[in-house]
């Protein structure tokens, strides 16, 4: 699952640039990972992308297709975050994390708060967040499944 954390700063609409590096990335499988796409693409290198390599790339197709649509419901919960005022006034930060279960249509089926802010004015403020975006776009069919979970790192930091 891909997982891109927002961040949410006040007087900016602008999200900081994503992390995409997961916790418990192992580094010694890293050259395991290397062989393995070096194994995948030379197929399609030697061939010029003949028939037989095409099913190869359903993979890569539809593994794309997930981070899109997971991009596609971060940017969707984004444009609905908004720094709480009295938190602003109060000069508060903290990080929000949300685990969120949507069905097929897109409707929110579910909220875990993963992990709290210190402050419940930010921690109100992602629930809400995520009640403004229901409904998500919905499932793209060719993911052939029902429900999506994904998680949401929410960072509410100050300018300044």
């Amino acid at each position: 699952m891909l997982t891109l954390p927002i961040v949410i700063q006040a007087g900016t609409d602008l999200p900081a640039t994503p992390n995409y590096w997961q916790k418990g990335y192992s580094h010694n499988r890293e050259p395991e990972m290397k062989l393995r796409y070096f194994a995948l693409a030379l197929p399609l290198l030697a061939a010029g992308m003949s028939v037989d390599a095409a099913p190869r790339l359903s993979g890569v197709k539809q593994q794309g297709t997930v981070e899109q649509y997971a991009s596609i419901l971060n940017n969707h919960t984004m444009k609905n975050i908004r720094y709480p005022a009295r938190a602003e006034r109060k000069r508060r930060e903290g990080n929000v994390i949300l685990r969120i279960t949507i069905d097929k249509s897109g409707q929110v089926k579910d909220i875990e708060v993963v992990e709290e802010s210190n402050y419940s004015s930010l921690n109100r403020e992602a629930l809400r967040s995520v009640e403004r975006s229901n409904p998500y776009p919905a499932i793209p069919a060719n993911l052939g499944i029902d429900s999506y979970s994904f998680t949401i790192p929410i960072r509410f930091k100050l300018n300044g």
